[in-house]
């Protein structure tokens, strides 16, 4: 636990995030729990990021995921909305009043998920704060180094089944 808290600690001094009060974070992640766990699973590992990158490819949707996983989430917004100040307010929007025009995600998710339901017209602006500073502050995945990551694990998973052939 405390080393858990040492983590989060060095993220938020990371990400400039000394003005974060740690109970608006833990309430963000209580409603992140409540709220959006039931189809954003917290975190994907490059491994499941490929194994979904792979199905969407060949054209089936990922198995096992019924929305892209917060981790990616984040690190999808900050390309767009780096700032804390723009991340929180286009992800308050966002969930209040989804669309694909005004999304950031890849093409792919909204073929194979769709548009996320308006989960945030039911929350206070106090609780859509709070998920959306969690989001911001818990994940320091970087969109550009994530992608690349994984494109470059598949190229050793197709290099290895090409050589096992």
């Amino acid at each position: 636990m405390l080393v858990l808290l040492m983590v989060l600690l060095a993220s938020l001094v990371a990400f400039g995030g000394d003005k974060v009060d740690p109970k608006v974070l833990e309430r963000g992640y209580s409603i992140y729990k409540e709220t959006c766990s039931m189809c954003h699973k917290e975190r994907a590992t490059l491994w499941e990021f490929l194994k979904a990158r792979m199905s969407v490819l060949s054209g089936h949707r990922p198995e096992n995921i019924d929305a892209p996983p917060m981790n990616l989430v984040s690190a999808r917004v900050k390309e767009f909305y780096p700032t804390e100040l723009e991340f929180v307010e286009f992800v308050k929007d966002y969930i209040t009043n989804p669309s694909r025009s005004k999304g950031v995600c890849k093409p792919a998710a909204y073929t194979f998920f769709g548009t996320m339901p308006p989960i945030g017209q039911g929350m206070s602006d106090e609780d859509k704060e709070a998920v959306a500073k969690w989001l911001y502050y818990n994940y320091s995945d970087i969109w550009h180094d994530v992608f690349r990551r994984v494109k470059e694990l598949q190229k050793k998973v197709e290099s290895k089944k090409g050589s096992s052939s």
